[in-house]
């Protein structure tokens, strides 16, 4: 589970009202990934508690928070705020007996950045308010007094910054999957037959890996307007029915056979690319198989 924490780091002088609108930018962006990642995502951690925490002389996080103007955002907002203080959460003890100090440089200026130092540990992301261009980067780079760095993920309430944190999250999702529920999220939960499923599992992981490529280097294909190359994908016939045919060659010649319905996939079948001795005849009897096996899945 990914934990957030509130980056309390602004600029100064900064006015009230630019500091609410970046807050209210950054929870609907962290609201729609929490969305999107609900199993994924466990919150938002503060230092201490919200009235304790100064953005400026006169406003507080908790300030901030009640003078969002949207009603449904303030309440979601005050939904999420609960973790704190940070210890309760997470390990400071480990950071803390370093002995090392961490700073963020803000405008040449340094920002202590020991509570950063602690959600890093926990490989965790930072909510933080675009109020200066230093702290609008998908990254920040954290110093010490040991001349060591490191980054940590941020996101600050832009859509673009939100898809690469989306990205992240995603990957770090798919890794904890065996190759088939791996295969089966990046196509958004296909419809396969259970004569794929077993030939797929009885796959070696590297045969996997290249359907699992195969597929992913489509989708981003598709994204970006590009025409598929044939030498990857054909679309191939029996009797006026058409499926289509992702192709792989090394280390073995294979052929997965299936078709994309209103945007959901039908895995039909996974075969051996035939030898050329018998290349026709065998390769008719795999793709009329995929097409009698993909009106089966379509019932």
């Amino acid at each position: 589970m990914k934990l957030f924490l509130f980056n309390d780091i602004i600029p100064n002088p900064i006015s009230n009202n630019e500091i609410i609108v970046a807050l209210k930018n950054t929870i609907v962006e962290y609201k729609i990934l929490k969305e999107k990642y609900p199993d994924n995502i466990d919150g938002i951690i503060s230092s201490t508690q919200l009235n304790s925490i100064n953005l400026t002389e006169n406003l507080s996080l908790a300030d901030s928070l009640e003078l969002i103007d949207n009603k449904e955002i303030k309440d979601y907002s005050f939904s999420i705020f609960t973790k704190y203080p940070i210890e309760n959460f997470l390990d400071i003890e480990t950071v803390l007996a370093e002995e090392t100090n961490y700073h963020f440089v803000l405008n040449t200026v340094n920002k202590d950045a020991l509570f950063i130092k602690i959600i890093s540990s926990e490989n965790g992301i930072l909510f933080t308010l675009n109020l200066h261009s230093d702290l609008a980067k998908d990254s920040l780079v954290i110093n010490s007094s040991i001349s060591t760095s490191f980054s940590i993920d941020n996101l600050y309430g832009l859509k673009p910054n939100t898809d690469i944190i989306e990205e992240i999250i995603k990957n770090e999702e798919l890794s904890k999957l065996g190759n088939l529920d791996k295969l089966k999220k990046i196509l958004n939960n296909p419809i396969s037959s259970k004569k794929f499923d077993n030939t797929f599992n009885k796959m070696s992981k590297e045969i996997q890996d290249l359907i699992i490529d195969g597929f992913e280097t489509i989708i981003n294909y598709k994204k970006e307007g590009f025409n598929i190359p044939e030498t990857l994908l054909r679309e191939v016939t029996h009797k006026n029915e058409t499926i289509k045919e992702l192709k792989m060659r090394d280390p073995i010649a294979k052929r997965l056979y299936f078709k994309e319905i209103d945007d959901v996939y039908y895995l039909a079948s996974l075969e051996n690319k035939p030898l050329k001795d018998r290349q026709t005849k065998e390769q008719t009897s795999h793709i009329k198989n995929a097409i009698s096996i993909l009106k089966e899945l379509k019932k």
